[in-house]
C-alpha cells in the first residue's frame, strides 16, 4: 500500500486535533504519545517532526488558539471607522468569544499547566502570547492617545504591562474558575478580581474610568455552570 503523505499544517492539525480529543476524554496525563500517533494512524518520528514532547504539543494547541484571536484581532485593528476605545473593547470581546469557543481547551489548559511541574512551560505560553498580541494592542493604544482617549507616553510598554497584569490577574484566578460551579461565592469574588483587571488597564493606558470592558458580567455566570 502506498504510504500517504500530506502538507505540512494538514498533518500539524491533524496530530493537534487527534491530542485535543484524547486530552479531553481521557486526561492529559493519562494520553501518551502512543495513543495519539494510533489514533490517526502514523509513526512515532511523523510525531516527533512536529513536536519535541507532549508539552510541546500542548504548547503548540494553545498557540493555534491564540493565532486564532491574533486574527480577529488584526481586523480590528485595520478597521478605519472605529475609535481606539472601541477597538479595544471589541479586541476584548474577540478574544472572550475565542476561549468560549474553545472552553474545554481552556480549562484543560488551566488544569495541566497551573501544576507545580508546568512552571517553565507557563511561562513559555505567557512569553509567546505577549510577542504574538503586544504589538496589536499598541496599535490601538497609539491611535487612542493621537485621538485623545488615552493618555500614555509609551503605548508598546502600556500594551505589554497590560499583558503583565493580565498574568497576574490569571495566577490569582485560576483556582476561582474551575470552582465557579455556579456558586454565588465565588462568582462575586472572581468578577471582583475582574474589576481590577478593567480599572488597572484604564489606569496604564490613561483611560476614563470605567471604559473598558473585558468581560460582560452575565457571560461569567453563564460559563460558570460549565466549569
Amino acid at each position: 500500500m502506498a504510504r500517504i503523505t500530506k502538507e505540512y499544517h494538514v498533518r500539524k492539525n491533524e496530530l493537534l486535533d487527534a491530542a485535543q480529543e484524547l486530552f479531553f476524554t481521557k486526561g492529559y496525563k493519562q494520553t501518551s504519545i502512543e495513543s495519539i500517533i494510533k489514533k490517526i494512524g502514523v509513526a512515532k518520528g511523523t510525531f516527533y517532526y512536529y513536536f519535541k514532547s507532549k508539552e510541546d504539543l500542548m504548547d503548540k494547541l494553545v498557540k493555534r488558539m491564540t493565532n486564532q484571536i491574533l486574527s480577529e484581532i488584526k481586523k480590528i485593528t485595520e478597521r478605519t471607522d472605529l475609535n481606539a476605545l472601541a477597538k479595544l473593547n471589541r479586541a476584548y470581546i474577540t478574544a472572550r468569544n475565542v476561549k468560549l469557543e474553545n472552553i474545554d481547551l481552556i480549562k484543560l489548559y488551566l488544569k495541566v499547566l497551573y501544576k507545580d511541574e508546568n512552571i517553565i512551560l507557563r511561562h513559555k505560553i505567557y512569553m509567546s502570547n505577549i510577542d504574538l498580541l503586544v504589538p496589536e494592542f499598541a496599535k490601538i493604544i497609539s491611535q487612542g492617545v493621537k485621538e485623545k482617549i488615552f493618555n500614555t507616553p509609551f503605548p508598546h510598554k502600556a500594551a505589554k504591562l497590560i499583558f503583565e497584569l493580565a498574568q497576574a490577574l490569571s495566577d490569582s484566578t485560576v483556582k476561582l474558575f474551575l470552582e465557579m460551579d455556579g456558586n454565588p461565592e465565588i462568582i462575586e469574588k472572581f468578577e471582583k478580581e475582574i474589576d481590577i483587571y478593567e480599572d488597572g488597564i484604564e489606569r496604564i493606558i490613561g483611560a476614563k474610568k470605567g471604559s473598558i470592558n473585558i468581560v460582560d458580567r452575565r457571560v461569567i455566570k453563564n460559563i460558570s455552570g460549565k466549569i
